[in-house]
């Protein structure tokens, strides 16, 4: 566990602790917020869909807290969390790159991206039983899904979302952005894979 997952787990193990809510719940629950979230980026309602992602950002990692210290924790229940995140992070970055009309083929390279490094992340801890928080993952993108609809607005708003550097949009700019991280967690990933078997 990172620094600030630790911090988050001291601060709302009380809450977790006491929450009458499954953790399998709680991560149905988080996966309908970000489809809702998803949505509200599709029709360009930004400032709200900020709200429901970092809503949907915390009930992601509580579901974990209450699994552990309700001792909870299941096969099924960390196959339901990896797989609501997979879906998660498709219809957000979707509704996000739709919303703003990114050309297609730059939009299909950062879903192709997106979906690389959750894969690895996932096949990282099946082959080794070990999670991996060291790396650019499913945080940064979250992060990254509350900071880009900022920026959205703020384009929108002003009337800038035409302005072109380069042939491309600001948007496209951020996606490029978006798949240069997610390959560079591909990357990184592939390297602590390694390390794991050499250190074997």
């Amino acid at each position: 566990m990172n620094p600030w997952r630790d911090r988050l787990h001291r601060w709302f193990e009380p809450l977790a602790r006491h929450c009458p809510l499954s953790p399998n719940a709680i991560t149905l629950l988080a996966l309908a917020i970000n489809i809702g979230a998803a949505y509200l980026l599709y029709r360009r309602f930004f400032l709200l869909a900020i709200v429901l992602v970092s809503i949907g950002g915390f009930a992601d990692a509580f579901d974990g807290m209450v699994a552990r210290v309700q001792q909870k924790t299941s096969r099924y229940g960390d196959f339901l969390d990896h797989f609501a995140d997979r879906v998660s992070d498709t219809v957000l970055l979707s509704g996000w790159l739709l919303g703003n009309e990114v050309r297609v083929e730059i939009a299909l390279a950062a879903m192709i991206a997106v979906t690389l490094n959750g894969y690895i992340g996932t096949q990282l801890e099946a082959t080794w039983r070990e999670r991996d928080y060291g790396s650019v993952g499913r945080g940064e993108f979250v992060l990254g899904l509350i900071v880009y609809p900022a920026v959205s607005t703020i384009l929108y708003d002003n009337d800038w979302s035409a302005i072109a550097f380069g042939g491309l949009r600001i948007v496209e700019w951020m996606s490029l952005a978006i798949i240069i991280f997610a390959l560079l967690g591909v990357a990184q990933r592939i390297a602590i894979a390694n390390k794991m078997e050499r250190s074997q």
